[in-house]
């Protein structure tokens, strides 16, 4: 059997070239050659570095070469395009493309392998990972299998989103819930409310779980009275509100506060004058009956730009470096203050 061919590291590179591993780095990612920091002369002789140090088959060192095909893989764990899911998709592919197009590389989504009970398989027969240098992963949930897998194999990959289906070091940009979930909180209980019903789909997933442990931890604190209901009973929440005493509704995204409203104007209830409505998710481009939705800003697009940043900073550095970089990043969703929430109404308890 032939020897695998060892990878080459920036740092033998550097030092064949006899400049800084900072410069490598640069060069490596400077494709188009306009860093203008780094003089034609350095540049070259890392070029020369590389030709000396990479005259191998390993992808790895082809990579640190610049002799990469320059294609992302993008695979989503869900369908990506229908029109249910492009609300919450849509955006991540435009950043995800806008940014693939400033490095000059090229897209490959992956839609070969077959949606079975509601997901892909990233490892499917039919799915080409290898052809790429490196993939983004986006899914609602992921197989935390396939992600272990991943990580053992050393093969460049973001998830979009936090991930906690395995222990393994999973590289990703995800947002943080838990902090505008609080900020929406407070800015009901400075309006004077203090009996709220938290509407939920009851998905077991990290962001799920993050925006319900927000409603928990202010039930717990006394900031908030929350009961938790079920989506299935959305009809039921008209009746709920008045058992409770409750003044807000809050729903685990903007689609499900769409339905809540509804049922609540069904019922002859006054949006915001007698009960205040607000959604745990990005609100930009819902409205009802004229009034904007409180809730989330989220910042899609600069996830998916930081993605496809980290995807390639992984994908020009040897493996064995990973642990030195920041793998696993959280950017924080801002409160959209719409028309939904009031202050509650005088006489109310």
């Amino acid at each position: 059997m032939p020897t695998k061919p060892r990878r080459v590291t920036q740092r033998e590179i550097a030092e064949i070239a006899g400049v800084s591993q900072t410069t490598v780095s640069v060069v490596l990612n400077d494709r188009d050659g306009t860093n203008v920091r780094i003089p034609e002369e350095t540049r070259a002789r890392v070029k020369a570095a590389i030709e000396q140090a990479t005259y191998v088959a390993d992808p790895a060192a082809r990579r640190l070469a610049g002799l990469d095909n320059q294609i992302i893989g993008v695979f989503t764990y869900e369908e990506a395009l229908s029109p249910e899911s492009l609300d919450f998709y849509g955006p991540l592919l435009n950043g995800i493309e806008r940014a693939a197009e400033e490095i000059g590389w090229d897209l490959l989504l992956f839609t070969s392998s077959p949606v079975e009970n509601g997901t892909r398989s990233l490892f499917h027969r039919k799915t080409r990972l290898r052809l790429t240098d490196g993939c983004v992963l986006l899914g609602q949930q992921m197989v935390g299998s396939e992600l272990e897998r991943l990580v053992a194999e050393q093969f460049p990959f973001v998830a979009v989103g936090r991930r906690d289906e395995t222990a393994a070091a999973v590289p990703y940009v995800g947002v943080d819930y838990v902090t505008p979930a609080n900020a929406v909180i407070d800015l009901a209980a400075a309006g004077g409310h203090r009996q709220a019903l938290y509407v939920h789909r009851g998905r077991d997933t990290a962001t799920a779980r993050d925006r319900r442990g927000a409603v928990e931890a202010a039930s717990a604190a006394g900031r908030m009275a929350f009961m938790l209901v079920g989506e299935e009973r959305v009809a039921e929440l008209p009746r709920l509100a008045r058992a409770t005493d409750a003044t807000l509704i809050i729903a685990e995204d903007a689609f499900l506060t769409e339905d809540v409203i509804l049922s609540l104007v069904g019922a002859g209830v006054d949006v915001p004058g007698e009960i205040s409505v607000a959604a745990f998710g990005e609100v930009r481009g819902h409205r009802t009956d004229g009034r904007a939705l409180t809730g989330f800003r989220v910042p899609r697009k600069q996830v998916a730009a930081e993605a496809l940043a980290l995807l390639q900073q992984l994908i020009t550095t040897d493996p064995q470096e990973w642990a030195e970089l920041d793998i696993q990043r959280l950017l924080v969703a801002e409160v959209e203050a719409g028309d939904t929430i009031a202050a509650r109404p005088a006489g109310q308890s």
